[in-house]
């Protein structure tokens, strides 16, 4: 089952030991997020080690995603941990250590300074509602709204208030220098609201000779909704953090930003990724909800680049079930969609670029030849990146020679990433990638495939290529006979004699006509190549029953086949395109 939408999973408690990372693979997980809001840096490193020593002996590109902290604002520690609140009490948010019972510290304490006499507050997620009722020097009296149980450490929201918090804390300068130390592949932003924030940490990571890393812009707030044009510009991609977003916003209005936003990821080519309670329902269950199930496929037939597992795939009963239960849901949602509908609309946009121009004719021309994949060598990633942005409903092969490109292009839409070395130029890099796609059963010998590079091949930063190209050198033509595609050695029987049989067994026979004393052949072969003309019907009605009843691929009307085939030449017979292809070198290591 191939799905071109990517699943992030995040790494927790349940599923750090390299069994569950492996397993969590085999079910379909393109991304592993840490997620630095919890744990240490010694955990999260013994963490790291675990999925790059995973992805290393499977040999499968798997992106590590580091998501910060961000300038978060957490309750403190209140009396024994534990707060029960009930509607129309007064509480009090305080800087420093608590005096009363009912005292709640906050932090960062100076967002005290910004609160006004009637705003709201919102505590654990917007479970627990507050009104500020005045205002003192350092203490802000506030009135609870409805009742909960309000426990150390949980967040705190302020909607619709522009917050004096910075891009990064010292904890996330840190942790993103640790990123940078241990080679992850994606950083996750948290609380970005404006450009400058991405702009920040992309200093960091320059300061640190890591400028590749990818920046996913997380917006959460009201104020990262308003300065979206500007931060996706800035950013590498984003991800709708639909948690705080639906507390910091109202939550009727998530489903409409959501849909706004991705929109606008794909007109700018950034991959966007839709997160938070999508099977969250699966922590406890085995199985979604219905609700559930609709979101995921809604964020599929808006056009999201990925979707996220948060507690489900960290702390969940359920982990491998849940990412089984997403891919099946993706699965059935990209059958519907509207492939070539999209391409033509979003096709219709003026580009001012090479590159993009001829991302939109590779893609156009694989639908006009049917073409089955597109091929994209890429240094940076940006000439995938343009291709995904046009969702083709064919595979994206892509070849690199950088292993953390490598990596990082599992996280792009629809993008199978390859790593070799062993090409320099444009016909060893198609070799290598025709080669690992048939493997792959993405493609098979005699398909058309685009290909799209630079040109000259060693220029960077501008795609400037395209080709057509039927993959595998065709020996020879002929026409469909039966059967499906087989590989072996060539047997030419000229004539039929006492050691015909021996000579056939388990090769692939070629045959300028067929008779009675033919028939015994077709029982040891693997193939059969008719060299027959075209009024030779009697032949070709003969070989093609014998063919049927033991099921062996024919190829039939094979002009020239004994002249141009070797006894003993291995090649790869394609009966239902009635096609006789060279095998390439690798394959006769």
């Amino acid at each position: 089952m191939h799905i071109q939408t990517k699943i992030i999973c995040t790494i927790g408690p349940v599923t750090k030991s390299k069994e569950m990372l492996l397993k969590l693979i085999e079910a379909g997980m393109n991304v592993a997020r840490i997620n630095f809001s919890h744990g240490t840096q010694d955990e999260h490193l013994i963490t790291i080690n675990a999925i790059k020593e995973v992805r290393e002996e499977i040999k499968k590109p798997i992106a590590i995603m580091l998501d910060t902290k961000g300038p978060e604002i957490r309750v403190g520690k209140v009396k024994d941990d534990i707060l029960h609140l009930e509607p129309k009490q007064k509480i009090r948010l305080i800087k420093g250590e608590i005096k009363n019972d009912t005292d709640v510290p906050i932090h960062p304490f100076e967002v005290l300074d910004v609160l006004k006499p009637s705003q709201k507050i919102l505590f654990d997620d917007g479970y627990i509602i507050a009104k500020v009722l005045e205002k003192e020097k350092d203490v802000v009296i506030i009135e609870i709204q409805n009742s909960g149980v309000l426990k150390s450490s949980k967040s705190i929201n302020i909607p619709n208030v522009t917050l004096p918090l910075p891009a990064v804390t010292e904890q996330d300068i840190l942790d993103l220098i640790f990123g940078c130390e241990n080679d992850v592949d994606i950083i996750a932003a948290s609380f970005i609201r404006s450009a400058d924030h991405v702009l920040e940490i992309k200093k960091i990571l320059s300061d640190h000779n890591q400028v590749d890393i990818p920046i996913i812009a997380k917006i959460e707030s009201s104020e990262g909704v308003d300065n979206f044009d500007e931060i996706v510009d800035a950013a590498d991609g984003i991800m709708i953090a639909r948690g705080d977003l639906g507390v910091e916003v109202d939550l009727s209005l998530v489903p409409k930003l959501q849909k706004s936003m991705i929109a606008k990821c794909y007109e700018a080519a950034k991959p966007v990724v839709v997160a938070t309670q999508m099977l969250e329902s699966m922590i406890n269950n085995p199985r979604p909800t219905r609700a559930e199930v609709s979101d995921v496929a809604n964020a599929i037939y808006d056009s999201a680049s990925c979707v996220m597992l948060s507690g489900e795939s960290a702390t969940g009963k359920y982990p491998i079930e849940t990412v089984l239960q997403m891919k099946k849901i993706i699965y059935q949602a990209e059958q519907d969609f509207d492939y070539k509908g999209f391409f033509y609309k979003e096709s219709r946009i003026e580009c001012e670029d090479v590159s993009s121009s001829v991302a939109i004719a590779a893609v156009k021309t694989a639908y006009n030849c049917s073409a089955k994949a597109i091929f994209a060598i890429t240094r940076t990633g940006f000439t995938t990146r343009l291709l995904t942005r046009l969702r083709p409903n064919i595979p994206i092969i892509a070849l690199t020679k950088n292993e953390k490109k490598y990596n990082q292009l599992s996280f792009l839409w629809g993008v199978i990433p390859i790593n070799s070395s062993e090409w320099t130029k444009e016909r060893e890099a198609f070799a290598v990638m025709s080669h690992y796609a048939i493997e792959n059963d993405f493609i098979s010998f005699g398909d058309f495939v685009v290909l799209i590079s630079s040109f000259p091949f060693d220029k960077r930063g501008i795609t400037n290529l395209m080709l057509v190209e039927s993959v595998g050198e065709v020996l020879v033509r002929g026409f469909k006979g039966h059967g499906n595609k087989v590989k072996g050695k060539i047997a030419k029987i000229i004539a039929v004699n006492g050691d015909s049989i021996s000579k056939a067994k388990d090769k692939i026979i070629v045959i300028a006509k067929c008779s009675e004393s033919y028939l015994p052949l077709f029982e040891v072969a693997k193939g059969v190549i008719l060299q027959n003309r075209d009024v030779d019907i009697i032949s070709e009605k003969l070989a093609l029953r014998q063919a049927q009843k033991l099921d062996v691929p024919l190829v039939i009307r094979a002009k020239h086949a004994n002249d141009i085939l070797l006894d003993g030449e291995i090649i790869h017979l394609d009966a239902q395109k009635g096609l006789v292809f060279k095998v390439a070198e690798d394959e006769l290591l």
